[in-house]
């Protein structure tokens, strides 16, 4: 039997007119930063909490609708300085299309709208700064025999205005355990990719994030965790989260 699509796995699409809801609470923080150099020194405090809800939902058997919206309530000293904000952080709606499929593996592209809010919309900047954005994504996935899954997602990502351009690497491994749980790492990074500009600093950051989930009939319950061990010009975040997803 060939592994059918996870949950997580954005390379494969989601089947005609069938969608998956991930609705995930999250309390991220963070007492350090890095600075131009990696160093992590005492930068003042971010603290983040968030409910999002993410959803993907199939067009055609090789066109995948996906939108995503996040209400936080973000703070972020640093100095004497206190930037607060509460409402929707960037907005995002997306189009995937399936490019090609083998018995164990897929490729898809994906193209991304990014709409900015009050939160957090542009790395290192002021809530509620930032212009439209938009991405170009690749997504390639492949099946480990019965049980596992890897995949990988490549994007390059425009922004409007002041903001520096960024590229991102996302990979996942996931081994299910049982016929109900499963065990996902995963890693984030995101780098820009131009110099510094008058008021914005060109950054890299990393994070490594691990989660254990549990399968109830169309229902699925994720707790996780993630750690940011490198970065430069930007804050070394941990974070806890509960994601509930539900086919429909």
């Amino acid at each position: 039997m060939v592994l059918t699509a996870p949950a997580h796995a954005g390379a494969w699409p989601q089947p005609r007119g069938e969608g998956l809801l991930i609705v995930t609470t999250l309390a991220d923080r963070a007492e350090r930063s890095y600075d131009a150099d990696r160093q992590s020194i005492d930068d003042g405090y971010f603290h983040k909490d968030e409910t999002a809800a993410y959803v993907e939902y199939g067009l055609t058997d090789i066109d995948t609708l996906v939108a995503r919206l996040a209400w936080q309530d973000v703070r972020r000293l640093r100095g004497p300085s206190l930037d607060h904000a509460q409402g929707l952080s960037a907005s995002e709606l997306a189009w995937r299309r399936l490019i090609w499929r083998g018995e164990r593996a897929v490729l898809s592209g994906q193209l991304t709208a990014l709409i900015p809010g009050q939160g957090e919309n542009v790395s290192n900047q002021a809530f509620g700064s930032g212009d439209m954005a938009g991405e170009v994504r690749a997504l390639a996935g492949r099946s480990l025999g019965q049980r596992g899954f890897a995949e990988a997602q490549l994007a390059w990502r425009w922004r409007e205005g002041p903001w520096l351009d960024e590229a991102r690497l996302d990979l996942t491994a996931g081994w299910q355990l049982t016929e109900r749980w499963q065990i996902l790492a995963q890693s984030f990074s995101v780098w820009s990719v131009e110099d510094d500009a008058p008021g914005v600093r060109s950054f890299d950051q990393h994070k490594l994030q691990l989660s254990l989930s549990r399968t109830f009939g169309r229902q699925t319950l994720q707790l996780g965790a993630s750690i940011t061990p490198s970065g430069r010009n930007a804050i070394e975040q941990e974070a806890v989260f509960l994601s509930v997803w539900r086919r429909f």
